[in-house]
């Protein structure tokens, strides 16, 4: 399997780990307290680390510098004249910010 290809599914896997918490952990900066807020997190990235050898950390980096762990992530929207909203720069969305064409 290609590297692209494996950190694509390793991506939607981590975009589809969220549910219910969609609200970004208190402190992004400390993984250990970050993993003991949501332990939920941390057991679904040692099951992605087992199964696609993506180390936890990786998975973190990924993740904080997409979303910094905040499940309904969008980029801002576009305005005209700063009043007229145009929509959305992209659409991008969630913790992977994936894209509409990334799930087709």
């Amino acid at each position: 399997m290609s590297n692209f290809l494996r950190f694509a599914v390793v991506v939607l896997l981590l975009a589809s780990c969220g549910g219910r918490e969609q609200s970004a952990p208190r402190n992004l900066d400390d993984a250990c307290a970050l993993s003991r807020e949501r332990p939920a997190y941390f057991l679904s990235m040692r099951d992605t680390e087992r199964r696609w050898s993506v180390p936890v950390p990786v998975q973190m980096a990924i993740i904080h510098a997409e979303s910094r762990f905040d499940g309904d992530a969008r980029t801002p929207h576009q305005y005209a004249l700063g009043v007229i909203p145009l929509g959305r720069q992209s659409s991008a969305f969630g913790y992977s910010q994936a894209l509409d064409g990334t799930w087709e």
